[in-house]
């Protein structure tokens, strides 16, 4: 597959989202502005719901690439969310809402594992606690993340940002010296 027609393909979908929801966009207006043809886009995606799901892992990847530690890493997911905000929010507000949620969990997976690599990779954790661990705290990111949207992104990115880092970097620590095993 060529990256970069899947590439020219999100970016027209971006593009797209910027002036109206997802559920008001077409594979027609997709190729027309990409200027390929509807079989080049079904060659790469099923549907728009696929382009989609491929548009948002790959603009997680580019807003966390070069992120030196999770705190860097939210502060950047954080700053997109905020730069491409009507993007965004024309996908929170459709059918194509489960996937930007689902991406949410993959970011929040991705930075609650670093996180706890940091604070407590000391620690002997068995396997299934520490998917406990994460999963809780990926649902509670997740969580942030979506109410922040859906309040208009008001709080700047900076201010939520400290606040989980307060909060979440003693308590990890903490809540896997619960679960860990004896050495």
């Amino acid at each position: 597959m060529a990256p970069s027609t899947k590439l020219a393909l999100a970016n027209s979908l971006k593009k797209l989202l910027q002036k109206k929801f997802l559920d008001d966009i077409t594979v027609k207006e997709l190729v027309e502005d990409c200027e390929v043809n509807r079989q080049t886009f079904y060659y790469h995606f099923q549907d728009i719901y696929d382009l989609l799901r491929w548009f948002l892992a790959h603009e997680t990847e580019q807003a966390l690439q070069g992120a030196d530690d999770w705190h860097e890493g939210l502060m950047r997911a954080f700053r997109y969310l905020q730069e491409n905000h009507l993007a965004i929010y024309h996908v929170f507000r459709s059918s194509g809402r489960d996937h930007l949620d689902c991406q949410f969990f993959s970011l929040s997976h991705a930075l609650v594992s670093k996180l706890l690599d940091l604070y407590a990779g000391d620690l002997t954790l068995q396997e299934e606690d520490r998917t406990f661990l994460t999963d809780f705290y990926m649902y509670a990111l997740s969580g942030i993340l979506v109410r922040w949207i859906s309040d208009d992104m008001k709080e700047e990115p900076e201010v939520l940002a400290n606040q989980l880092s307060r909060l979440l970097e003693p308590e990890i620590r903490r809540a896997a010296e619960r679960f860990a095993s004896p050495q």
